[in-house]
């Protein structure tokens, strides 16, 4: 119903107005709460900081997809470069052979014109299943004897490859391993997977390094190394590729260019899981030795000691009186 108001005219005459019918507010639509905070939500905003935060955690990170290394040449007369293939170590496992180790790299430190390129798993890590069970020491004395002993190889270790081993570090407690182990390395770090600028005197060669890629197989162990260099690094002249423990090296000529596959091998050479689970007998030891020519461009793999004792030879021979 309408109201009604009078309006007052002169001469004391009365005038009826009907006023607008004002709406009744229904209960529900009483505002409750009017003082309720307001919230915001932007994705443009939310995107910046994170970017922001993205480009802080990357200023902090040791790992990189590719580095250069110029190897130091005790003798540049010699004409040769040597790097060892070190790579699933797992050290301060009981299952590693630490003395396999020492000479490893005791061979580095006394070779002229010599280099290791470490493919990962470099310590043992046990912390996933019943592995911890092999550890001799704990995780944390892995990863520091093993930047002691990259602190003694210095500038001859030339690059590291983060295996699966070291990572569960990250994937169990969110601590990276290359913060721990491998701060102070001179020579890049490389994720899984990384590709070196390999500076050998006048010559420089590519280096595609992985702990592990697909294709694996056991019929041909090689087959992982072609997959690395059809799908990730086709202008790479060298792949080695380590994880299953084998120890092994091929060539193949690819569109005229020579492009050789190294699989490493192991130092954990008992190994109680693989021969359970049916994946070797023993772990292959490690051997391979990598020799680069550093005036003309020339690429052959032998076993360690016998490059070891063809480079020494060389450098006696690259120092005698030049009787001419």
């Amino acid at each position: 119903m309408r109201q009604i108001e009078r309006l007052y005219l002169p001469g004391g005459k009365e005038h009826p107005i009907a006023m607008p019918q004002q709406p009744i507010t229904p209960e529900e639509n009483t505002i409750v709460f009017p003082d309720k905070k307001k919230y915001e939500v932007s994705w443009r905003t939310n995107f910046d900081a994170l970017t922001k935060v993205q480009q802080s955690v990357e200023k902090a990170e040791i790992v990189q997809e590719e580095g250069t290394y110029r190897i130091p040449l005790d003798n540049p007369d010699l004409g040769y470069a040597m790097m060892v293939a070190f790579s699933d170590a797992h050290i301060l496992s009981y299952t590693t052979d630490h003395d396999l180790v020492k000479k490893v790299v005791d061979t580095v430190i006394n070779t002229p014109n010599t280099c290791l390129g470490d493919c990962g798993d470099t310590f043992n890590n046990g912390i996933w299943g019943g592995l911890g069970y092999e550890d001799v020491f704990p995780p944390y004395m892995q990863a520091f004897t093993v930047e002691d002993m990259m602190r003694e190889v210095g500038k001859k270790w030339a690059f590291t490859v983060l295996g699966n081993h070291t990572e569960w570090m990250f994937n169990a407690a969110g601590q990276k391993p290359e913060q721990i182990f491998a701060r102070h390395l001179e020579g890049p770090v490389f994720a899984g997977m990384g590709v070196l600028h390999f500076q050998a005197g006048e010559q420089r060669y590519d280096i595609a390094a992985a702990h592990t890629y697909w294709g694996k197989s056991k019929k041909n162990i090689f087959n992982c190394c072609v997959n690395l260099r059809q799908n990730e690094y086709p202008e790479a002249d060298v792949f080695i590729i380590g994880h299953e423990h084998v120890l092994g090296w091929m060539t193949e000529f690819v569109n005229g260019e020579t492009k050789v596959y190294v699989r490493p091998g192991t130092a954990k050479t008992k190994d109680r899981y693989a021969r359970i689970h049916g994946i070797a007998r023993r772990g292959q030891p490690m051997g391979a030795a990598i020799i680069f020519g550093t005036k003309e461009r020339s690429i052959e793999v032998k076993p360690i000691y016998e490059a070891e004792e063809l480079m020494t030879l060389r450098d006696k021979i690259s120092r005698l009186p030049n009787e001419g």
